[in-house]
């Protein structure tokens, strides 16, 4: 059953002034005397059918006009809606590493948090990257009906989009996202960030839930906010049947350069950070991918895509649909008819 309501019914109080049109202001009126003037006039003249067909339309004009005041509106309940996809949290590093160059197949260099952007693009509308040479499948459409929400995260973690089904508000924000550079503000809170985003993705129905976390580092704030570790929170998501699938752009394992230049404390460090992913995917069902590089970023968001196709039928409330953009529009029709009938050769025939 369809529920109706006025967000303002104060202005229903101004119905009265639809016996305005219809009051004769001239009535008691004094007229000029001019000789002559009585031959033309017409003692037993009343109002025609066209000058109460007049009135009539701006009545409605007014009647209207109040009820779009009221905005009357309407909620339907219990609507079925097909939805394609999964509910996706991007939970995305902007620590200071985040702002180290990689160096693409072409020659020219972009940012661990630049190359990510862009495949978060590639992913979400179904588009190569303009730099990049490798595609998905043909066939591939992008994640149009996913629910996605963006958490990021450097020394502390922020919702930058609650999850949603607008794409390009989601993309709008990603796009101005830039790593945290000031000393103290460019660490690794992993802990967080995930406990938002799994506060958030279990408000949802029974569907399909991820969590991409892209990370170069392991979880380095010795007491993040929720007093929790990323272990703690693997538990978590595992019991709420969400899976973390972590995209690990930091170094990977055998990488000549990074081999040959870190000392051997960044080499533990390394090893403990690749560890944490791993253990995040395997207590949840996830997957830990690499994507140190162009391909591999490419190919992680590719492997994503195949694994985790998925479409259902939810049922829920239909947000509230209003009606008083109608009632405007239709104020403005009568207004209309009534200016042009007021000035016609109808009325000066009636």
């Amino acid at each position: 059953m369809d529920l109706w309501f006025l967000h303002n019914p104060a202005f229903l109080l101004l119905l009265p002034v639809l016996a305005i049109p219809w009051f004769d202001f001239n009535k008691n009126a004094k007229d000029i005397p001019f000789p002559g003037c009585y031959l033309l006039q017409d003692p037993s003249a009343k109002i025609t059918k066209t000058g109460c067909l007049g009135r009539a339309f701006f009545s409605a004009c007014l009647l209207f006009l109040i009820l779009g005041l009221a905005q009357p509106s309407k909620i339907i309940k219990n609507s079925s809606v097909k939805i394609e996809g999964l509910a996706v949290e991007f939970v995305l590093d902007i620590s200071g590493s985040m702002a180290e160059n990689l160096i693409l197949e072409q020659g020219q260099p972009i940012s661990r948090l630049n190359l990510a952007k862009e495949n978060i693009h590639y992913f979400l509308q179904g588009k190569s990257p303009s730099f990049s040479t490798n595609s998905f499948k043909q066939n591939y459409e992008g994640r149009a009906g996913d629910f996605i929400g963006l958490v990021a995260f450097a020394s502390r973690a922020q919702i930058l989009v609650p999850l949603t089904l607008d794409h390009s508000a989601f993309l709008s924000v990603l796009d101005k996202i830039e790593p945290k550079k000031v000393p103290g503000s460019s660490e690794t809170n992993i802990a967080d960030a995930l406990t938002l985003a799994i506060d958030k993705l279990q408000s949802l129905p029974e569907q399909r839930k991820l969590i991409l976390l892209l990370t170069d580092g392991e979880q380095n704030v010795v007491t993040p906010f929720s007093g929790l570790n990323p272990i703690d929170l693997a538990t978590l998501a595992a019991k709420l049947n969400i899976a973390i699938y972590p995209l690990d752009v930091g170094y990977p394992t055998g990488d000549k350069l990074f081999e040959e230049t870190a000392s051997s404390e960044e080499k533990e460090k390394r090893s403990q950070a690749q560890e944490g992913l791993r253990q995040l995917a395997q207590m949840t069902n996830g997957l830990i991918l690499n994507a140190s590089d162009e391909k591999s970023m490419a190919d992680a968001f590719q492997k994503i895509g195949q694994l985790e196709q998925q479409s259902r039928l939810s049922l829920y409330s239909k947000p509230v649909q209003d009606f008083y953009p109608w009632c405007f529009f239709a104020s403005l029709f009568f207004c209309g008819l009534g200016i042009f009938l007021a000035g016609s050769r109808w009325q000066r025939i009636g």
